[in-house]
């Protein structure tokens, strides 16, 4: 008997390594954070971060920085970035932080809703 459950243990051992697996990869797909639209970004989620993904229409070069208009299919939003912006034309994922310039004028407030670029990835042209 004792010999007869040995023999079987290296089964119950895979599938507790196939088990683990898939509860791994379960709980790394969680994590994943879903892309957001430009439509969804509002000041109830100030300071939060957010992925987005559009296509880079304008571009407006700054001393030490940036920024950037990105469009999806919802509507546009300005990026902030230290970094290199990526060209027009170029279809992009993003994570940023959502941040509010306030812009009083005439007794009206003006302001507008924009990102903070934590990171940014080109999407290969052959992906819609």
């Amino acid at each position: 008997m004792l010999i007869s459950s040995l023999r079987f243990r290296p089964g119950i051992d895979k599938l507790k390594r196939i088990i683990s697996w898939v509860i791994l990869g379960l709980s790394l797909a969680a994590c994943r954070e879903s892309l957001v639209s430009v439509a969804e970004i509002n000041d109830r989620k100030l300071d939060k971060t957010v992925h987005l993904a559009g296509k880079v229409v304008q571009i407006a070069p700054f001393v030490e920085h940036a920024a950037y208009q990105i469009e999806d299919a919802t509507g546009k939003i300005w990026v902030v970035t230290t970094q290199v912006p990526p060209p027009v034309g170029e279809s992009i994922n993003l994570k940023g932080q959502i941040k509010y310039q306030s812009l009083p004028f005439a007794e009206q407030e003006l302001g507008e809703l924009y990102l903070v670029e934590l990171e940014q990835a080109a999407i290969p042209a052959d992906k819609p």
